[in-house]
């Protein structure tokens, strides 16, 4: 259904750096009717919060959040083949949630929000 047109974002403040990127539900064997994203989770402090530790969202232009599910276990992406001269850079974990026509591209959002901190952050995608 779609391809991965580069639609990415990342959030950084002074503890975690989040980044997201669109990816083709079929390169990860998932329906083409999902909206799947890879997710990379990096602290700047001592502590390593991992995928379990963040609860993820997709949040339309009308700032309604939709819930999404994550996948952290045996990431395969059937876009890079065992020949390949490149090792391939396999994300922390994906996002997935139904594809819905509310989702309007021009300012869709991932917000989400880190175990032990008291606010939602925002990941504005872009292409």
């Amino acid at each position: 259904m779609m391809k991965n047109l580069g639609y990415d974002g990342v959030y950084h403040d002074e503890n975690i750096s989040v980044s997201v990127l669109l990816e083709n539900p079929k390169d990860f064997r998932l329906e083409s009717s999902s909206l799947v994203f890879s997710v990379t989770v990096k602290s700047k402090l001592g502590d390593t919060p991992t995928m379990d530790d963040v609860t993820f969202y997709v949040m339309d232009e009308a700032d309604y959040l939709y819930n999404t599910h994550k996948i952290t276990d045996k990431i395969i992406s059937t876009e890079h083949e065992p020949y390949d001269d490149e090792p391939a850079h396999l994300p922390d974990g994906l996002i997935c949630t139904d594809f819905k026509y509310e989702f309007l591209f021009q300012d869709l959002r991932i917000a989400f929000y880190v175990r032990g901190c008291n606010k939602i952050n925002i990941v504005k995608l872009e292409l």
